[in-house]
């Protein structure tokens, strides 16, 4: 008896490895099979990629064979029709063919060789879904959730398990129709989720997860909704001009700002909560003046004028909600202004920051700061028609007539205050009233400037 037992053994063996397939290269024909033990061809090379089988029992092998993918048994036998196009696709109907379902219950997508159309086969190639479709992905999900992306006039979509179209076919990608499907599976953003996206005119609107329209198809461009923020809100332009909506289509803020980055900055402030009745932002009005010039004012956060544009240049309000900014008007000259648009100086200053030191004199005094005076400090200012240099105050009103060949800005503090002038091809230093203290007879202004820090540790006024 044990005799006949390892007789057995031994044939089972010898059985098995004659029977055994390794996967081999055939350098005559370029192709992959499969040889026993015995190194005889057990499955001829037929196929242009290969990989060895799978599993003891029910064994097969995934194969490339006429351009496609499928998969054969351990006796050659082609199980898994070769109609896929990544070896991926056919492992899988493997994976389904080796677990014994049956074949219609899982389908995949492959394409007819007749008209390159798509359509959807169980995995002995037997068509499930018609081919139709311009492209079709695998299904995603589990019945009855489940869905797969497909193609048609040149946008994707999603159908589901029984081949109905569930996903309007609106979506650029195959990976924005899949997030879509996955919405559609979860089925819980149905109200909020949105995706940016063109009609067939170029127009942007965007769309819920099944491919309807939920901001029509008006804009120029849509930016895609933020999921950080629930996609409550994003940019949108039209007539060139950038403005915020929420996801229902409603403006939040017009079409007014030249730059998106300020177009986001305006929605960060509404989204943060910030008093906007003082918020102010430069920006260009739409349309030009006669001369092409485009004039600048201040826009609120939601897009409205809060500042007129009427003028050349401006500057940003401190934190853009300063009380103070400046303006560069009709003649080319700079007034600092308030955040109601009064101008607080004449247009007297060459330089913004000029401008703009006259309006921090005037914050400072409006803040009650210690030693702050309005018209204490005097600002060089040169007269347009005789060329001569004076001083005037933070409103553009001349304290000190314009009679220096040059004048710089006054140095040290309250009353020993001096600026450097020149006069005569000389330069010396004058105090607040215009009377000289230094002597100009120095060559350059540094000089005159040293010579008063001298004079300012001992004379006060």
């Amino acid at each position: 008896m044990k005799k006949h037992i390892l007789a057995f053994a031994a044939f089972g063996m010898l059985t098995f490895s004659v029977m055994a397939q390794t996967l081999t290269f055939d350098d005559v024909s370029m192709k992959y099979g499969y040889k026993n033990a015995n190194g005889v061809w057990q499955i001829p090379p037929r196929y242009q990629v290969a990989f060895a089988f799978q599993h003891l029992d029910r064994k097969f092998a995934v194969v490339k064979y006429d351009g496609r993918w499928g998969c054969i048994d351990d006796a050659g036998n082609m199980i898994v029709r070769n109609i896929f196009n990544t070896q991926e696709e056919a492992q899988l109907a493997g994976d389904h063919w080796y677990s014994a379902e049956e074949p219609g219950k899982w389908i995949y997508p492959a394409r007819n060789p007749s008209d390159g159309k798509w359509g959807f086969v169980n995995y002995y190639g037997q068509w499930k879904y018609e081919p139709e479709y311009e492209g079709a992905g695998l299904y995603v999900g589990e019945d009855p959730m489940s869905f797969a992306p497909v193609k048609k006039a040149g946008r994707w979509g999603c159908i589901d398990s029984k081949g109905i179209l569930i996903i309007n076919n609106i979506f650029f990608t195959e990976e924005d129709a899949i997030e879509a499907g996955r919405q559609w599976i979860v089925g819980r953003h149905y109200d909020t989720w949105r995706m940016a996206v063109t009609n067939e005119r170029g127009r942007w609107g965007a769309v819920n997860y099944l491919g309807r329209w939920v901001v029509q198809p008006r804009y120029q461009m849509v930016r895609q909704f933020s999921s950080d923020h629930n996609y409550i809100y994003t940019q949108a332009k039209s007539r060139g001009r950038w403005g915020n909506i929420d996801r229902n289509g409603n403006i939040i803020s017009d079409f007014i700002f030249s730059k998106e980055k300020d177009c986001v900055y305006a929605l960060s402030q509404i989204e943060h909560g910030r008093p906007l009745d003082d918020w102010r932002l430069p920006e260009m009005r739409t349309d030009s003046n006669a001369d092409g010039t485009y004039p600048w004012g201040w826009v609120r956060a939601d897009g409205s004028w809060a500042i007129q544009p009427l003028y050349l240049e401006v500057s940003h309000f401190a934190n853009d909600t300063g009380l103070f900014a400046t303006a560069k008007c009709d003649n080319g000259l700079w007034a600092s202004i308030d955040n109601m648009g009064n101008l607080l100086s004449k247009p007297i200053f060459v330089l913004s920051s000029e401008a703009a030191k006259a309006g921090r004199e005037w914050d400072l005094n409006l803040q009650d700061v210690e030693d702050a005076e309005l018209g204490h400090w005097l600002h060089p200012i040169k007269e347009e028609g005789s060329g001569h240099w004076g001083y005037v105050d933070f409103e553009g009103n001349w304290v000190i007539q314009p009679r220096f060949e040059d004048a710089k800005p006054f140095i040290f503090k309250w009353n020993n205050r001096v600026a450097p002038v020149k006069e005569a091809g000389k330069w010396g230093c004058i105090d607040h009233t215009g009377q000289f203290v230094v002597k100009p007879i120095y060559n350059n202004s540094a000089d005159a400037y040293v010579a008063a820090r001298q004079w300012g540790t001992k004379k006060k006024f």
